[in-house]
C-alpha cells in the first residue's frame, strides 16, 4: 500500500508531550489512528506528506516518536531536523524510524522543524514544528507547611531542579538556594493569609512548575511546663515554671486538680491524701487559651521518723548490654536522695555494669570473669548506714532472628549474606537494595604486577568475599559459567583479564553487547582459536571452535526450545529438534574469519596476522576474511561484506533467535536461584529477556531483576525441588561472609580448590567446571553442581571448613566474637549457629544432635567451633534454598 508510517515499537504519543521510555501501540493501531485522522478509507491518493504529532512541546533529553503519513509510492522517507539529515546534538537527533531524541540543552531558537522527506520525490516533504523546553520543575511539598507572619525560610521538596531554578511566592520571584535536583531552600516574608509557592526554569525554553499552598498565621503559640513530673509530700510545695513561645504575652493561668497553686506556679499539696494521688498541674496561655501544658504530680504521705531504704525490684535478670530500672524509696526523712553503686563502687564500672543517679542500671557487654551475679545498692544520703540492695543475674541475649527473606535474597544476589548486608537489606527493602547494587561502582579487575595467574586467582577469591558490588560480581560469576575461558590455555594473568573485565563491566548491560565484546576479546580469540582464523586457502581454512561454542553455549543451544525452556520436538518424529547442523557451523566459521590480535605498541602490523597481544580488543584483518555469501539459520549474509559487517550480521541473527531468551534465562536462573525452575518461571524470565517492557531485548538489568524478584525466587517456604547445591566457591565464600570474615588478598589457599574440582579461573572445559545439563543420579532433577560433589570432594570441603574455623588469620579472617557469650549455653549457641548459617531453618532434631555432640567434655571455644563446623558440614547448609 502507498500509506507509509514510520514509527518505533518503544514509544507512544500523548496529547501535549511525548515522554521517553513510554510504550507505543502496535503498528496496526498506529495505522488505524492515522486513517481516522486523515479520513483514509483504503484507496491510494497522491498528496503531500503530513508529519505527526503537530506543533508539540518536548522537554530536553526526552525521546519521542514522529510518524509520517505518506500518500505516495514508494512511501519511504528520510528524517531531518532543521534541514539536517538525522539532526545533531544541538537541535536533537532523529532516527531512520522517526524516533526523535531532544537535545540535552535548549537550543536557540528553541523552536525547531522536523521534516519527513520523500526518498523518491524530492519535492515532496512534510514538516512540523517542535518547541524545546527545559524540564518542568515539580514541587511536591514545602516544609514547614504552616508559616508565621513575617520572614520565613522554606524547604522545597520536588524534582528537576537546576542551579538556576527560581522559586516564586504568589507569582513573585523569591530568594532561592539550590540544594540538589530534588531540593531548594527559599526565603522571603509573608503576611497572614495564603501563600502559593512554585518554581520556574528561566531562559530559553522557560517553564513553570506545580503549585503548593501554605497558610500564614499571625503567631504559633506553644507552652511548656518544667518539671513535667514531680513527687510532692502531703502539705509540701513544688515550684513549676511555664515557658510561652510565639507571643509577646507570656502570661499563663495555673490550675491543679488537687491542692492549690499560685499565679507564680508555686504548688502546695493538700494536707490529706485525696481519692487519687495522681494530680495534674496545668498552665494555660492567656494569649491563646486553647494552648496549654501540664505536669504530673504524685502525692506522698510524709515518711515516718525512722530512715529506711527500699529498692525495687529486689532481683532481676539482665542481658549483657541491656538496662534495668531500679527505684529506691527513702522513708522517714525529708531528704529522699540516694547514692547508687554496683558491687560497692559508686556509679559502677564497665566490668560489672554502671548505674545512673536515677537508678538506671546498664549491664556490661560481657559477663565479669569472677561471677555473673552483681549487686546494685541504693544508700540514703541523709543516713549512709541505711541502704538496700538488689541481686542482678547477668545473662547473654538470645541470638537475634535473621530475616529469612533478606538472607535468601542475599544468597541469590551476592556471595553470601554478612551481618552488615543483612541489616542493610532489612532496613531499605529488597527492591531498594537491588537498585543500590545496580548503581554501586564497579570493582576494577586486579592486574598482578608480575603477570602471575596465581596472584590473580588469589585476588578472585578475595574479591568474591570483600567487593562492595556483590550483585555485579555474582552476575559476572554466573556469566563466566556460560561464556567460558580457562587458565588451562590462558596461562598468564594478562591473557584472561580482558574476559574478566567484559563480564564485570557488562554484567548489567545488554547481552548483545556482551556477545560483540566477547567476539572481539583477545582472551576468547586465543581460548577458542578465533584469532587469525582465515578464509579457506593454501594456508588452511576457517577455525570452527568459536563458531560452534558461540551457538551451542553462548546463545541458542543445541535443541530448539519452547519459551518455557522445554525442548520443542519435531512434529513428525517427536524427537528433539536440532537448532543447527554442521553446515551452519561451517557458515558461521566463515563469517568469523578475518580477525587478529591488535598491534602491540611499538610493533608493526603483520598482514598475515598479528602475534598474541591482550592489551586491546582484536582488530579486523580484511585480507583473511571470507567474502562469499553465508547462509545461517534461514538468514543470509551478503557476499563482499567486511569482517565487522559479517560479525554484526551473524550476532544479530543469533541474538534475535527465539531460542536465546529461554536458553540464557534458564542458565542464569540455575546459577542464581534454583536448578529446577518451573516452566512458568523460565517463561516469565524469557519474556523479560525478549522485551524489557520498553521493547529492548537482552536487557540484563531487567532480566536479573525479574529473576530475583520473581515469586518463585521469593518463595521462603521451600518446595520439594527448590534450591541449588552450592559449589565450593559459593559455599566457602558464604561461610566466611556469614562469620563476618573474608579471604585476605594475599591468601595462599587457592591450590585447595584443585581438590574441590573448582580451580578459580581454571574450569577444565568449555562447559565450565561441570556440565549445565548434569542430572542428579537416579532422579529426573537437574543438579549441575552435584557433578563435582563426589564423596572425596565432600570430605575435602569439610576438612577445609575445619581448618578455616580453627586457624583463622593466615589466609582468611572470621569473627567468632558474637558466639562467645554462648560458650557455656548450648541451646543458645546452637541457635546462634542456626541464625548465622541457616537463617533460623535448622531442624529440631539437628539442634538436639548438635547439643549432644558438642556439649559434653569440651571447653567453650571448642564447643563454638564444633557447632559451627558441624552446621557448615550439614546438608542444609550445602544447599541454597
Amino acid at each position: 500500500m502507498d500509506l507509509f508510517v514510520q514509527m518505533g515499537n518503544n514509544h507512544r504519543m500523548k496529547n501535549s508531550r511525548v515522554h521517553s521510555g513510554s510504550k507505543v501501540p502496535p503498528l496496526r493501531s498506529a495505522l488505524a489512528i492515522l486513517m481516522a485522522l486523515t479520513g483514509f478509507s483504503g484507496a491510494v491518493r497522491a498528496g503531500s506528506i503530513t508529519v505527526y504529532p503537530q506543533n508539540y512541546s518536548f522537554e530536553v533529553g526526552s525521546t519521542n516518536q514522529f510518524v509520517a503519513y505518506v500518500p505516495l509510492s514508494p512511501s519511504t522517507v528520510t528524517w531531518q531536523v532543521n534541514g539536517i539529515l538525522g539532526g545533531n546534538a544541538t537541535v536533537g537527533t532523529i532516527s531512520a524510524t522517526g524516533i526523535y531524541q531532544s537535545p540535552a540543552v535548549v537550543p536557540t531558537p528553541n523552536v525547531i522543524t522536523v521534516t519527513a522527506q520523500s526518498t523518491a520525490f524530492a519535492s515532496q516533504n512534510g514538516s512540523t514544528t517542535v518547541t524545546i523546553t527545559r524540564k518542568v520543575p515539580h514541587l511536591w511539598s514545602v516544609n514547614p507547611s504552616q508559616l508565621q507572619n513575617g520572614n520565613y525560610q522554606v524547604s522545597y521538596n520536588g524534582s528537576n531542579y537546576a542551579p538556576d531554578t527560581i522559586a516564586t511566592a504568589n507569582g513573585a520571584d523569591i530568594a532561592t538556594t539550590y540544594i540538589s535536583p530534588t531540593a531548594l531552600s527559599v526565603s522571603g516574608s509573608a503576611s497572614v493569609g495564603t501563600i502559593v509557592f512554585s518554581a520556574r526554569q528561566p531562559g530559553a525554553g522557560a517553564v513553570t512548575g506545580d503549585k503548593v499552598s501554605a497558610n500564614v498565621v499571625a503567631s504559633i503559640v506553644t507552652v511548656a511546663v518544667s518539671p513535667n513530673t514531680a513527687t510532692v509530700n502531703l502539705g509540701a510545695s513544688q515550684t513549676f515554671l511555664a515557658s510561652v513561645k510565639g507571643n509577646a504575652n507570656t502570661a499563663v493561668t495555673w490550675t491543679a486538680t488537687a491542692g492549690s497553686i499560685t499565679s507564680a506556679g508555686v504548688y502546695t499539696a493538700p494536707a490529706v491524701m485525696p481519692a487519687s494521688s495522681a494530680v495534674t498541674v496545668k498552665a494555660t496561655s492567656v494569649a491563646n487559651p486553647a494552648v496549654s501544658a501540664q505536669a504530673a504530680v504524685t502525692l506522698k504521705t510524709p515518711p515516718p521518723p525512722a530512715i529506711t531504704v527500699a529498692i525495687a525490684p529486689l532481683s532481676a535478670s539482665v542481658q549483657m548490654g541491656h538496662t534495668q530500672s531500679f527505684t529506691a524509696t527513702v522513708a522517714n526523712s525529708a531528704n529522699t536522695a540516694v547514692t547508687w553503686s554496683v558491687n560497692g563502687t559508686v556509679g559502677g564500672s564497665a566490668v560489672v555494669g554502671t548505674v545512673t543517679s536515677a537508678g538506671l542500671y546498664t549491664a556490661p557487654s560481657a559477663a565479669p570473669s569472677s561471677s555473673n551475679v552483681v549487686s546494685v545498692t541504693a544508700t540514703s544520703v541523709a543516713n549512709p548506714s541505711a541502704s538496700a540492695s538488689a541481686s542482678v543475674t547477668l545473662t547473654a541475649p538470645p541470638p537475634a532472628a535473621v530475616w529469612l527473606t533478606g538472607a535468601r535474597f542475599l544468597e541469590q544476589t551476592s556471595f553470601g549474606p554478612t551481618p552488615a548486608t543483612l541489616a542493610q537489606v532489612q532496613q531499605v527493602g529488597l527492591s531498594a537494595y537491588l537498585q543500590q547494587q545496580f548503581s554501586t561502582p564497579e570493582t576494577p579487575v586486579f592486574a598482578p604486577a608480575d603477570n602471575s595467574m596465581g596472584e590473580l586467582q588469589q585476588w578472585v577469591l578475595y574479591n568474591y568475599t570483600t567487593a562492595p558490588d556483590q550483585l555485579r560480581q555474582r552476575v559476572a560469576y554466573a556469566l563466566s559459567g556460560i561464556i567460558v575461558t580457562s587458565d588451562t590455555k590462558l596461562v598468564y594473568a594478562n591473557e584472561i583479564i580482558p574476559w574478566l573485565q567484559i563480564l564485570s563491566h557488562e554484567a548489567f548491560g545488554n547481552y548483545r553487547q556482551i556477545l560483540r565484546d566477547i567476539s572481539n576479546c583477545p582472551s576468547m580469540g586465543k581460548y577458542l582459536d578465533l584469532a587469525n582464523s582465515a578464509k579457506p586457502g593454501p594456508q588452511g581454512g576457517a577455525n570452527e571452535n568459536y563458531a560452534r561454542e558461540l551457538m551451542q553455549l553462548f546463545t541458542i543451544g543445541e535443541w530448539m526450545l519452547n519459551q518455557d525452556g522445554s525442548q520443542m520436538p519435531d512434529p513428525v518424529t517427536l524427537l528433539p529438534t536440532p537448532t543447527y547442523n554442521q553446515f551452519t557451523v561451517t557458515q558461521v566459521a566463515l563469517a568469523l574469519t578475518g580477525w587478529t590480535y591488535a598491534t602491540a605498541p611499538g610493533a608493526t602490523m603483520n598482514m598475515s596476522g598479528n602475534w598474541e597481544y591482550f592489551g586491546s580488543p582484536m582488530i579486523p584483518l580484511p585480507a583473511n576474511h571470507d567474502l562469499t555469501q553465508k547462509s545461517i539459520l534461514g538468514s543470509t549474509l551478503p557476499a563482499g561484506q567486511s569482517p565487522d559487517q559479517d560479525l554484526d550480521g551473524l550476532l544479530n541473527i543469533l541474538f534475535n533467535h527465539p531460542n536465546l531468551p529461554p536458553f540464557i534465562s534458564l542458565r542464569l536462573i540455575r546459577s542464581l536461584v534454583t536448578s529446577n525452575p518451573s516452566p512458568a518461571y523460565v517463561q516469565r524470565i524469557a519474556g523479560v529477556f525478549a522485551n524489557n517492557g520498553s521493547g529492548v531485548r537482552g536487557d540484563l538489568t531487567a532480566v536479573i531483576t525479574a529473576i530475583i524478584m520473581d515469586p518463585e525466587a521469593r518463595q521462603d517456604v521451600p518446595t520439594v525441588n527448590q534450591g541449588r547445591l552450592k559449589e565450593p566457591i559459593l559455599q566457602i565464600s558464604g561461610l566466611l561472609r556469614a562469620l563476618n570474615g573474608a579471604y585476605l588478598s594475599t591468601e595462599q589457599v587457592t591450590y585447595m580448590y584443585d581438590s574441590f574440582a573448582q580451580t578459580p579461573l581454571g574450569p577444565p572445559s568449555v562447559f565450565s567446571w561441570y556440565s549445565p545439563l548434569y542430572m542428579i543420579p537416579k532422579t529426573s532433577l537437574y543438579g549441575p553442581e552435584f557433578q563435582i560433589y563426589t564423596p572425596s570432594e565432600a570430605v575435602m570441603r569439610g576438612n577445609f571448613f575445619y581448618w578455616l574455623l580453627t586457624t583463622p588469620g593466615g589466609s582468611a579472617t572470621l569473627d567468632l566474637g558474637p558466639f562467645q557469650p554462648y560458650g557455656n549455653d548450648m541451646p543458645n549457641l546452637v541457635e546462634a549457629a542456626n541464625q548465622a548459617l541457616l537463617y533460623g531453618r535448622m531442624d529440631p532434631s539437628m539442634k538436639q544432635a548438635l547439643i549432644n555432640a558438642a556439649g559434653p567434655g569440651y571447653d567453650a571455644p571448642t564447643r563454638i567451633t564444633t557447632v559451627l563446623y558441624l552446621t557448615a558440614l550439614s546438608g542444609q547448609y550445602a544447599v541454597q534454598y
